[in-house]
Protein backbone atom coordinates (compact mmCIF):
# COMPACT_ATOMS: atom_id res chain seq x y z
CA UNK A 1 0.00 0.00 0.00
CA UNK A 2 3.18 2.25 0.77
CA UNK A 3 3.57 2.88 -3.64
CA UNK A 4 -0.40 3.29 -3.84
CA UNK A 5 -0.32 6.24 -0.90
CA UNK A 6 2.48 7.98 -2.22
CA UNK A 7 0.68 8.29 -5.92
CA UNK A 8 -2.34 9.69 -4.21
CA UNK A 9 -0.23 11.65 -1.95
CA UNK A 10 1.49 12.91 -5.03
CA UNK A 11 -2.03 13.08 -6.99
CA UNK A 12 -3.49 15.54 -4.09
CA UNK A 13 -0.61 17.71 -3.87
CA UNK A 14 -0.85 18.72 -7.19
CA UNK A 15 -4.85 19.17 -7.32
CA UNK A 16 -3.69 21.31 -4.11
CA UNK A 17 -0.81 23.35 -6.41
CA UNK A 18 -3.99 23.58 -9.02
CA UNK A 19 -6.29 25.95 -6.55
CA UNK A 20 -3.39 27.77 -6.26
CA UNK A 21 -3.16 29.07 -9.81
CA UNK A 22 -5.54 31.96 -8.96
CA UNK A 23 -3.02 33.71 -6.73
CA UNK A 24 -0.62 34.01 -9.73
CA UNK A 25 -2.93 34.98 -12.40
CA UNK A 26 -3.79 38.78 -10.68
CA UNK A 27 -6.75 40.21 -9.99
CA UNK A 28 -9.16 40.89 -12.87
CA UNK A 29 -12.03 42.69 -10.86
CA UNK A 30 -14.17 40.64 -7.94
CA UNK A 31 -17.52 39.77 -10.36
CA UNK A 32 -14.90 38.36 -13.34
CA UNK A 33 -12.80 37.02 -11.05
CA UNK A 34 -15.19 35.12 -8.64
CA UNK A 35 -16.79 33.33 -11.79
CA UNK A 36 -13.52 32.51 -13.32
CA UNK A 37 -12.66 31.01 -9.91
CA UNK A 38 -15.91 29.01 -9.69
CA UNK A 39 -14.79 27.11 -13.02
CA UNK A 40 -11.37 26.64 -11.42
CA UNK A 41 -13.32 24.87 -8.53
CA UNK A 42 -15.72 22.91 -10.75
CA UNK A 43 -12.93 21.57 -13.14
CA UNK A 44 -10.32 20.68 -9.93
CA UNK A 45 -13.70 18.79 -8.39
CA UNK A 46 -13.99 16.67 -11.51
CA UNK A 47 -10.38 15.41 -11.73
CA UNK A 48 -10.59 14.52 -8.09
CA UNK A 49 -14.16 12.77 -8.88
CA UNK A 50 -12.97 10.80 -11.43
CA UNK A 51 -9.68 9.80 -9.93
CA UNK A 52 -10.99 8.96 -6.58
CA UNK A 53 -14.18 6.96 -7.76
CA UNK A 54 -16.32 4.66 -5.35
CA UNK A 55 -14.68 1.43 -5.23
CA UNK A 56 -16.34 -2.15 -4.35
CA UNK A 57 -15.19 -3.37 0.04
CA UNK A 58 -11.83 -4.46 0.50
CA UNK A 59 -10.67 -2.92 -2.63
CA UNK A 60 -7.13 -2.06 -3.36
CA UNK A 61 -6.87 1.01 -3.28
CA UNK A 62 -9.12 1.35 -0.94
CA UNK A 63 -12.32 3.63 -1.26
CA UNK A 64 -11.65 7.17 -0.82
CA UNK A 65 -14.87 8.96 -1.02
CA UNK A 66 -18.13 7.22 0.32
CA UNK A 67 -21.44 6.76 -2.47
CA UNK A 68 -22.77 9.71 -0.48
CA UNK A 69 -19.39 12.28 -0.73
CA UNK A 70 -18.97 11.39 -4.45
CA UNK A 71 -22.41 12.60 -5.25
CA UNK A 72 -22.57 15.54 -3.20
CA UNK A 73 -19.27 16.31 -4.59
CA UNK A 74 -20.69 15.98 -8.27
CA UNK A 75 -24.12 18.05 -7.52
CA UNK A 76 -21.35 20.78 -6.13
CA UNK A 77 -18.93 20.75 -9.38
CA UNK A 78 -22.24 21.19 -11.49
CA UNK A 79 -23.11 24.27 -8.75
CA UNK A 80 -19.79 25.69 -9.56
CA UNK A 81 -20.06 25.34 -13.37
CA UNK A 82 -23.47 27.03 -13.57
CA UNK A 83 -22.43 30.07 -11.19
CA UNK A 84 -19.24 29.77 -13.49
CA UNK A 85 -21.53 30.41 -16.59
CA UNK A 86 -23.87 32.27 -14.95
CA UNK A 87 -22.11 35.14 -13.30
CA UNK A 88 -20.23 35.66 -16.48
CA UNK A 89 -23.08 36.20 -18.85
CA UNK A 90 -24.31 38.77 -16.10
CA UNK A 91 -21.46 40.35 -15.23
CA UNK A 92 -20.58 41.26 -19.17
CA UNK A 93 -23.12 40.67 -21.55
CA UNK A 94 -20.77 40.20 -24.47
CA UNK A 95 -19.90 36.82 -23.15
CA UNK A 96 -23.01 35.87 -24.98
CA UNK A 97 -20.91 35.47 -28.07
CA UNK A 98 -18.71 32.55 -26.49
CA UNK A 99 -21.98 30.44 -26.03
CA UNK A 100 -22.69 30.42 -30.51
CA UNK A 101 -21.71 28.70 -32.87
CA UNK A 102 -18.53 30.98 -33.75
CA UNK A 103 -17.00 30.40 -30.94
CA UNK A 104 -13.31 29.05 -30.41
CA UNK A 105 -12.78 25.71 -30.47
CA UNK A 106 -11.57 25.82 -26.44
CA UNK A 107 -15.37 27.37 -25.92
CA UNK A 108 -17.34 24.91 -27.37
CA UNK A 109 -15.51 22.36 -25.66
CA UNK A 110 -16.02 24.02 -22.29
CA UNK A 111 -20.06 24.08 -22.96
CA UNK A 112 -19.74 20.17 -23.79
CA UNK A 113 -18.12 19.64 -20.30
CA UNK A 114 -21.19 21.72 -18.77
CA UNK A 115 -23.56 19.92 -20.71
CA UNK A 116 -21.84 15.95 -19.88
CA UNK A 117 -21.09 17.10 -16.69
CA UNK A 118 -25.39 17.78 -16.19
CA UNK A 119 -25.94 14.24 -17.76
CA UNK A 120 -23.32 12.62 -15.38
CA UNK A 121 -24.78 13.94 -12.45
CA UNK A 122 -28.71 13.02 -13.63
CA UNK A 123 -27.61 9.78 -15.09
CA UNK A 124 -26.50 8.69 -11.61
CA UNK A 125 -29.80 9.24 -10.29
CA UNK A 126 -31.19 5.76 -8.62
CA UNK A 127 -34.37 6.14 -11.21
CA UNK A 128 -32.77 7.43 -14.08
CA UNK A 129 -29.54 4.71 -13.71
CA UNK A 130 -32.37 1.77 -13.65
CA UNK A 131 -33.55 3.05 -16.76
CA UNK A 132 -30.98 3.74 -18.71
CA UNK A 133 -28.43 0.94 -18.30
CA UNK A 134 -29.70 -2.95 -17.21
CA UNK A 135 -26.72 -3.42 -15.62
CA UNK A 136 -24.59 -1.77 -12.77
CA UNK A 137 -21.48 -2.88 -14.71
CA UNK A 138 -22.71 -1.57 -17.60
CA UNK A 139 -23.35 2.13 -15.75
CA UNK A 140 -20.01 1.81 -14.30
CA UNK A 141 -18.42 1.83 -17.63
CA UNK A 142 -20.04 4.40 -19.13
CA UNK A 143 -20.00 6.31 -16.24
CA UNK A 144 -16.16 5.72 -16.29
CA UNK A 145 -15.73 6.39 -20.34
CA UNK A 146 -18.14 9.79 -19.85
CA UNK A 147 -16.13 11.13 -17.06
CA UNK A 148 -12.35 10.52 -18.98
CA UNK A 149 -14.28 12.53 -22.47
CA UNK A 150 -15.05 14.99 -19.24
CA UNK A 151 -11.78 15.66 -18.29
CA UNK A 152 -10.64 15.58 -22.22
CA UNK A 153 -13.05 18.90 -22.46
CA UNK A 154 -12.17 20.27 -19.23
CA UNK A 155 -8.33 20.62 -20.07
CA UNK A 156 -8.94 22.15 -23.74
CA UNK A 157 -11.25 24.66 -22.46
CA UNK A 158 -8.67 25.58 -19.32
CA UNK A 159 -5.67 25.42 -21.15
CA UNK A 160 -6.61 27.20 -24.10
CA UNK A 161 -7.97 30.10 -22.43
CA UNK A 162 -4.84 30.55 -20.54
CA UNK A 163 -6.85 32.40 -17.89
CA UNK A 164 -4.50 30.31 -15.05
CA UNK A 165 -2.46 28.33 -17.23
CA UNK A 166 -0.04 30.73 -18.69
CA UNK A 167 2.93 28.91 -19.19
CA UNK A 168 4.23 25.83 -19.70
CA UNK A 169 4.80 24.26 -15.40
CA UNK A 170 1.25 25.29 -15.04
CA UNK A 171 -0.04 23.43 -18.33
CA UNK A 172 2.48 20.60 -17.52
CA UNK A 173 1.06 20.27 -13.38
CA UNK A 174 -2.38 20.55 -15.11
CA UNK A 175 -2.02 17.75 -17.49
CA UNK A 176 -0.06 15.52 -15.20
CA UNK A 177 -3.13 15.85 -12.46
CA UNK A 178 -5.58 15.25 -15.41
CA UNK A 179 -3.70 11.93 -17.00
CA UNK A 180 -3.08 11.13 -13.20
CA UNK A 181 -7.03 11.03 -12.12
CA UNK A 182 -7.72 8.69 -16.10
CA UNK A 183 -4.71 6.33 -14.93
CA UNK A 184 -6.56 5.96 -11.70
CA UNK A 185 -9.18 4.04 -12.52
CA UNK A 186 -7.61 1.19 -13.31
CA UNK A 187 -7.85 -1.49 -11.47
CA UNK A 188 -7.48 -5.29 -11.43
CA UNK A 189 -10.35 -7.55 -10.67
CA UNK A 190 -9.71 -9.86 -7.28
CA UNK A 191 -11.07 -12.86 -7.55
CA UNK A 192 -12.82 -14.42 -4.06
CA UNK A 193 -11.31 -17.87 -2.65
CA UNK A 194 -13.98 -19.88 -1.45
CA UNK A 195 -13.27 -19.35 2.39
CA UNK A 196 -15.05 -15.75 1.19
CA UNK A 197 -11.19 -13.91 1.45
CA UNK A 198 -9.98 -12.11 -2.00
CA UNK A 199 -6.98 -12.82 -3.77
CA UNK A 200 -3.65 -10.77 -3.85
CA UNK A 201 -4.38 -7.70 -5.70
CA UNK A 202 -1.97 -8.68 -9.29
CA UNK A 203 -1.93 -12.74 -8.89
CA UNK A 204 -2.53 -14.58 -11.69
CA UNK A 205 -6.07 -15.53 -11.27
CA UNK A 206 -7.15 -12.16 -11.21
CA UNK A 207 -5.89 -10.95 -14.78
CA UNK A 208 -9.23 -8.47 -15.93
CA UNK A 209 -9.87 -5.17 -14.87
CA UNK A 210 -12.63 -4.49 -12.69
CA UNK A 211 -14.76 -3.39 -15.28
CA UNK A 212 -15.63 -7.13 -16.44
CA UNK A 213 -17.08 -7.67 -20.12
CA UNK A 214 -16.42 -4.38 -20.51
CA UNK A 215 -12.98 -3.83 -19.76
CA UNK A 216 -11.48 -3.58 -23.38
CA UNK A 217 -13.70 -0.58 -23.90
CA UNK A 218 -12.62 0.94 -20.86
CA UNK A 219 -9.28 0.27 -21.23
CA UNK A 220 -9.17 1.88 -24.86
CA UNK A 221 -11.21 4.85 -23.86
CA UNK A 222 -8.90 5.45 -21.13
CA UNK A 223 -5.46 4.78 -23.30
CA UNK A 224 -7.04 7.36 -25.69
CA UNK A 225 -8.01 10.11 -23.66
CA UNK A 226 -4.94 9.65 -21.75
CA UNK A 227 -2.44 10.19 -25.25
CA UNK A 228 -5.40 13.30 -26.64
CA UNK A 229 -4.24 15.23 -22.95
CA UNK A 230 -0.61 14.93 -23.72
CA UNK A 231 -0.79 15.83 -27.15
CA UNK A 232 -2.32 19.27 -25.26
CA UNK A 233 1.03 19.82 -24.36
CA UNK A 234 2.09 21.30 -27.72
CA UNK A 235 1.48 24.84 -28.39
CA UNK A 236 1.09 24.33 -31.93
CA UNK A 237 -2.67 22.22 -30.50
CA UNK A 238 -3.40 24.51 -27.95
CA UNK A 239 -3.21 27.36 -30.85
CA UNK A 240 -5.70 25.59 -33.13
CA UNK A 241 -7.99 25.26 -30.26
CA UNK A 242 -8.35 28.93 -29.84
CA UNK A 243 -9.99 29.30 -33.34
CA UNK A 244 -13.36 29.35 -34.03
CA UNK A 245 -15.29 26.57 -36.16
CA UNK A 246 -17.21 28.49 -37.73
CA UNK A 247 -16.32 32.44 -38.86
CA UNK A 248 -17.54 35.31 -38.04
CA UNK A 249 -19.04 37.80 -40.69
CA UNK A 250 -19.69 40.79 -38.51
CA UNK A 251 -17.32 42.49 -36.56
CA UNK A 252 -17.96 42.99 -32.65
CA UNK A 253 -17.05 47.11 -31.99
CA UNK A 254 -13.31 47.22 -30.86
CA UNK A 255 -11.38 49.47 -29.31
CA UNK A 256 -7.67 49.53 -29.01
CA UNK A 257 -6.48 52.95 -27.34
CA UNK A 258 -3.33 53.47 -29.15
CA UNK A 259 -2.30 56.11 -27.10
CA UNK A 260 -2.04 53.57 -23.76
CA UNK A 261 -0.12 51.44 -25.87
CA UNK A 262 3.14 53.29 -26.73
CA UNK A 263 6.34 51.44 -24.61
CA UNK A 264 4.81 48.39 -27.31
CA UNK A 265 6.60 48.59 -30.52
CA UNK A 266 4.05 48.55 -33.27
CA UNK A 267 5.61 46.08 -35.04
CA UNK A 268 4.69 43.61 -32.12
CA UNK A 269 1.39 43.67 -33.83
CA UNK A 270 1.73 45.71 -37.57
CA UNK A 271 4.27 43.28 -38.69
CA UNK A 272 2.82 44.17 -42.35
CA UNK A 273 4.48 47.76 -41.32
CA UNK A 274 8.08 45.91 -41.82
CA UNK A 275 6.96 43.65 -44.85
CA UNK A 276 5.68 46.66 -46.52
CA UNK A 277 2.40 45.16 -47.13
CA UNK A 278 -0.58 47.09 -46.66
CA UNK A 279 -3.09 45.27 -49.37
CA UNK A 280 -4.91 43.54 -46.75
CA UNK A 281 -6.31 44.38 -43.64
CA UNK A 282 -5.35 42.33 -40.67
CA UNK A 283 -8.36 40.42 -40.41
CA UNK A 284 -8.49 39.90 -44.11
CA UNK A 285 -5.39 38.53 -44.16
CA UNK A 286 -5.63 36.24 -40.81
CA UNK A 287 -9.36 35.10 -42.02
CA UNK A 288 -7.60 33.89 -45.36
CA UNK A 289 -6.56 30.75 -46.91
CA UNK A 290 -2.43 31.60 -46.32
CA UNK A 291 -0.83 28.48 -44.86
CA UNK A 292 1.95 30.14 -43.58
CA UNK A 293 -0.27 32.11 -41.17
CA UNK A 294 -0.09 30.21 -37.33
CA UNK A 295 -3.45 31.78 -36.45
CA UNK A 296 -6.64 33.34 -37.42
CA UNK A 297 -7.84 36.66 -35.93
CA UNK A 298 -9.57 35.70 -33.92
CA UNK A 299 -6.90 34.01 -32.07
CA UNK A 300 -4.29 36.12 -33.14
CA UNK A 301 -5.90 39.30 -31.37
CA UNK A 302 -7.02 37.28 -28.23
CA UNK A 303 -3.53 36.05 -28.04
CA UNK A 304 -1.89 39.90 -27.99
CA UNK A 305 -4.37 41.31 -25.70
CA UNK A 306 -5.85 38.52 -23.04
CA UNK A 307 -1.90 36.93 -22.89
CA UNK A 308 -0.08 40.06 -22.39
CA UNK A 309 -2.35 41.50 -19.94
CA UNK A 310 -2.78 38.14 -17.80
CA UNK A 311 1.14 37.33 -18.20
CA UNK A 312 2.63 40.60 -18.44
CA UNK A 313 6.71 41.05 -18.27
CA UNK A 314 7.99 42.62 -15.68
CA UNK A 315 8.77 46.20 -18.02
CA UNK A 316 5.67 47.21 -18.62
CA UNK A 317 3.97 49.59 -15.94
CA UNK A 318 0.50 50.60 -14.78
CA UNK A 319 -1.58 48.31 -16.36
CA UNK A 320 -4.11 45.12 -15.36
CA UNK A 321 -5.35 42.43 -16.20
CA UNK A 322 -8.08 42.00 -18.54
CA UNK A 323 -11.31 41.92 -16.70
CA UNK A 324 -13.92 40.89 -19.12
CA UNK A 325 -14.60 41.51 -23.07
CA UNK A 326 -16.28 44.93 -22.72
CA UNK A 327 -12.80 45.98 -21.72
CA UNK A 328 -11.93 45.83 -25.40
CA UNK A 329 -15.11 45.19 -26.98
CA UNK A 330 -16.58 48.84 -27.08
CA UNK A 331 -17.25 51.28 -29.40
CA UNK A 332 -13.56 53.22 -30.53
CA UNK A 333 -12.47 55.81 -29.71
CA UNK A 334 -8.95 55.92 -31.24
CA UNK A 335 -9.39 54.69 -34.73
CA UNK A 336 -5.57 55.38 -35.42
Amino acid sequence: MRGVELRYGLWAAALLLLALLPALAGFAGFTWEAAQMAGLIGAIVCIALCGAPIRPRESKPATLLTLATHTLLGWAALLAVALHIGALLLTDHTVIEYVKPTAPLHQLAGIGAGILLLALVLSAIGRARRKVWASHRGFQASHVILSCGLIALIAVHVIATRRYIGGWPQRSLWLAASIGAVLMLLRRRRHVKPDGKPDAVGSARSPRLVFGRHSAGVLAAIAGIAVALAVLSISSVTRAARQPVLVRHAMIPLDFPHAKHVPINCLECHHNYEEGDFSNTCVACHRSSRTDLKMGAEARFHGFCLDCHRHPDAKFERHGPVAGCTVCHQVAVDVR
